[in-house]
């Protein structure tokens, strides 16, 4: 009982001091354990799971298992996905984790400030992983999950799918130009 007080609780501070959603995407640029550079912004246009995790916690391990056939079903459709891993041994960690959970998405390193600067956490804020943020082709925060959200995570790929889908029924930025540009006259020549 005293367990589930206490990580209702970190749940509780963790949902009070997380930033509102939505919320614009804040910058965020990683590095590869091969040493290129995975950004954000880039990815404009697209429907992004990032999620910030541990290569060694269990949670996280399944959370890949979670990731991948929607990744590998929906990456047509749009979607994406980051995950930054927040460990100090993330360089070297990676690679393993990808090759055991089968993890084809680009994966970067970070640490607990990345993770805290993008959440809009307190940097003494106590949190869990993974740490799952959904973010729309228009580059803003519309879901946002940490560890200890035990409603989400109890369902997690049911969860996901419901949320992702939604995002990637919406109209591509793009195709939003598109359609307000084909109503323009045409210059006359």
């Amino acid at each position: 009982m005293k367990r589930s007080v206490t990580l209702g609780l970190a749940v509780f501070v963790v949902a009070a001091w997380a930033g509102q959603v939505p919320r614009p995407a804040p910058p965020l640029s990683v590095p590869t354990p091969s040493g290129e550079k995975i950004n954000l912004a880039d990815l404009k246009g697209k429907v992004v799971v990032l999620k910030f995790f541990l290569t060694d916690c269990p949670h996280c391990q399944r959370s890949a298992g979670t990731i991948m056939p929607i990744y590998r079903e929906w990456r047509s459709r749009g979607l994406e996905v980051i995950g930054v891993a927040i460990n100090p041994d993330a360089k070297q960690a990676i690679p393993e984790f990808a090759r055991r959970f089968g993890a084809t998405y680009p994966m970067g390193m970070g640490d607990r400030v990345t993770l805290t600067n993008f959440a809009d956490l307190s940097a003494v804020a106590r949190f869990y992983v993974p740490y799952i943020f959904l973010i729309d082709r228009k580059g803003v925060i519309r879901f946002e999950h940490p560890g200890g959200d035990q409603a989400f995570y109890a369902s997690e790929a049911q969860n996901l799918r419901a949320e992702l889908d939604a995002l990637l029924k919406e109209p591509t930025p793009a195709s939003t130009r598109k359609t307000s540009s084909a109503r323009k006259t045409p210059p006359k020549s």
